[in-house]
Parts: structure tokens; sequence; C-alpha cells
């Protein structure tokens, strides 16, 4: 396709679609929000016919499994949907209105993994069918969704281990069309994989302060898009409302942008609240880019061999979620910090003179004040304080060194400890 079109990226505000573990989700009101919002944007980017527009995270739910730390469990039955199902059905409304892609989010379940929900990224197409999933491959610590990484091997075995299983690309005639959630686009290696799999659009929906105001935001942006010669399509979220009150909630800080495949922003505004970008998209011009620049074209050069050797070793332990959903934000940290001092006791970081009690996973203040914090604002929603689940400690295992060669070594969950 050659038609140079324009792509939106739309900033919307968002009200949390459940306040307490026991209400009925009300997806409502941010539909009806967007409605008004895709109808605004759209009329608003006419100077090449608008072909694809991608809502912002949190834009459909809000955040309360992550803002309220609930249960993995309860959200996944009562706060997550099912895709294809009634609210992507709304949202294939517009998508075929205005003849265009549609890129969403939404937590979503699975049939095949009870009891959890998958962060997910979907693209509806102008025909109001959903041509794309991908569930998202690195979560921060307060949320509760599961990763494939969570499940490795069983999603090994239902999908395999090629990059489709874990960076699908949607083909398409606007474009090939690639996802990453938030988290994901604080890694160079998702989008590459991407990239790799044919992505030549990238959409990151999100960020939080202090990214933003920080220069954090802009800068992974331009570099997904400069490193792997695609656009970047990156909403953020709006004003985030936690309750009936009007309570705000988490702070994003705005600055909506689309980065074209040489790295330059094409459009951005630095507000908050409803707003959106909209600019250009001349996919023939990306591909006479990759096809003939003797600059700034990076794939050619790429010595995959050399890059194995940084990744050989694991970090992150895989399968945390495979015999039980996701624990709670606590339960998560102390993964997260027992997972640095791995890193320090292998060598790959150097440990710093003062120690800091967030790092003391045994009794850290800065995690007692959290959970104090955490445990207020559940029983201030009338749940009471729950017991949180017990950690599974992490233990470096490998190779035996007597055996020859190097040591080989993997941080995984010491199974006995559960």
């Amino acid at each position: 396709m050659n038609e140079i079109y324009n792509a939106i990226g739309l900033q919307t505000d968002t009200v949390d679609c459940k306040f307490r573990v026991g209400d009925a989700p009300d997806y409502e009101r941010n539909l009806r929000h967007l409605d008004h919002m895709i109808d605004m944007a759209v009329l608003h980017s006419m100077e090449y016919r608008p072909r694809l527009l991608a809502l912002c995270e949190g834009a459909i739910q809000g955040f309360p499994d992550e803002y309220h730390d609930w249960e993995s469990a309860d959200y996944a039955r009562s706060g997550a949907i099912d895709i294809p199902g009634p609210v992507t059905d709304r949202l294939a409304e517009r998508a075929v209105k205005w003849g265009l892609y549609l890129i969403g989010q939404a937590k979503a379940r699975m049939a095949e993994f009870p009891d959890r929900f998958f962060n997910t990224a979907f693209i509806v197409d102008p025909a109001g069918e959903i041509v794309h999933l991908h569930r998202k491959n690195v979560v921060f610590t307060i949320e509760h969704t599961t990763t494939p990484h969570d499940v490795w091997d069983q999603w090994v075995a239902m999908f395999g281990d090629g990059l489709d299983a874990f960076f699908p690309v949607a083909r398409t005639p606007i474009g090939n069309i690639g996802c990453l959630i938030c988290m994901e686009g604080n890694y160079p290696e998702l989008a590459r994989g991407l990239m790799m799999n044919g992505a030549e659009i990238v959409y990151r929906p999100s960020s939080i302060e202090n990214k933003i105001s920080t220069g954090v935001w802009q800068i992974q942006n331009q570099a997904r898009a400069l490193d792997n010669n695609c656009y970047v399509i990156a909403p953020n979220t709006g004003y985030h409302t936690v309750d009936a009150a009007g309570t705000r909630g988490f702070v994003t800080g705005g600055h909506p942008m689309i980065v074209d495949y040489r790295g330059q922003i094409a459009h951005e505004i630095r507000t908050q609240g409803d707003a959106f970008v909209a600019a250009p998209v001349n996919i023939e011009g990306l591909r006479q880019h990759r096809a003939n620049a003797r600059q700034n074209n990076w794939a050619p050069h790429m010595k995959t061999e050399l890059y194995r050797l940084v990744y050989d070793k694991a970090v992150w332990p895989k399968n945390l979620a495979a015999q039980r959903p996701p624990q709670r934000r606590e339960a998560t940290d102390e993964i997260y910090f027992q997972t640095i001092r791995r890193l320090q006791e292998a060598g790959v970081q150097v440990p710093p003179a003062a120690v800091s009690d967030r790092t003391d996973t045994g009794g850290a203040a800065a995690g007692s004040s959290l959970r104090e914090h955490i445990l207020g604002r559940v029983s201030e929603m009338g749940e009471g304080e729950r017991p949180v689940p017990p950690v599974p400690t992490l233990r470096v295992v490998g190779n035996d060194e007597e055996a020859g060669g190097p040591k080989e070594t993997a941080i995984v969950p010491d199974q006995a400890a559960e």
C-alpha cells in the first residue's frame, strides 16, 4: 500500500470500572467517553484519511487491580474482559464507522489459564473483526497481570517458542503493526523482537510520572523508533479517577506523541487530560529507507551471535504463575529485590556501600510502610485486611564447575520453599 494516511493517538481520561471487589464492572462510562473522543479526534484529523487510531492504556477499565492491590484471581473473575466480547464489539462499531484500524488495551481472560488475566493489546480491523492479540511480556511489580513468561512451559507447549508466540505482528494493508504496553517500552529488546518479526508500526501506550517530566518517556519512544526504523504511536493516559468521589489515582503526566521511522517526533502535545495526536504515516517511505539508506538503518549491521552472549543466563524467574495466580504487591517486591541480590552475587552488579532498608526484604521499613498504606486503602473501601501469601524463595542453580567450562547460572523459584 502506497497511500499516506493519518494515524491518531488518543489520550483520554479514565475512571476505574470497579471501585470494590464486589462491584459489577461499569465499562459504560469509559466507553461513552471513548465514543465521543474517537469521533472528535477523527473529525479533527482529516489532513490525510485517518486509517489507524490507538487508544491509551486503561482507557476501557482504568487501573483498579493495580491501584487497590486486589487479588489477581478476584479481578480475573469479575473485572477482566473476554476478547472478543461485548466491550470490544462496542469499540468495533467505531472502527467500522470510520473505516479504520483501532488498537486498544484491556485486562483480558484466557480460557486456558483459569483465575488469571493478561494485559492485552488488540487490533480491530475496519470490518469490526479482532485481527491481532498481544499479551504483555513484562509488568511493573504493582501489576497483577500474568505474563507469558509467568506460565512459560504451558505457553510454549501451546504456542511454541518462536517470535510469533511472544512478539506477534499483524500484517495489514496499512503496514505491519506490533504492540508494546507501558512497561514493555522500557526494554529495547522487546521493540527489537517486534521489528525482527516484521513490525513497521509499534503501539506503545502510556507511562507514569516521573518518566514524563524527566524526559524518559520521550527518549524511549524516539529510541525505539530510531533503533528499529519504525513508527511509534504513543498515547499516554489522561487523568485517572479511582472512586465515585472523583479521587485522582495514578499521575501519568500526559505528553502523547507519534514518532517517525527516523526517530523524529511527528506530533506531540505536552498536556494532561483528554487530547490526541495525529500525524501522517508513509509506509512506502519507511520501506524505501530500510531498503536503501546507508545511514541510520541499523538492521543490516546486527551481529546476532554477539548478542546471544549477553542473554545467555536467566535473570527473572519464569513460571512464577504456573501453579497459582500472580501474587500481590508486597510479595512481588520481595522477588524483585531477591533478584537484584542474585545479580550482585553473580557479579553483574556491584552492591552499594550503604545497604538500603528498601532492599532488606526480610523486614524492609519501606515495604512495611507501603503495606500499611495499602491495607489502609483497602480498609477504607470496606474489605478489611487480607493475608499476603508466602513468597517463593529464589536460588541460583547451575552446572557443576568441576565438570569443566564456565558456570552457567539461572535464578529460579525454590519449589521446596513453597
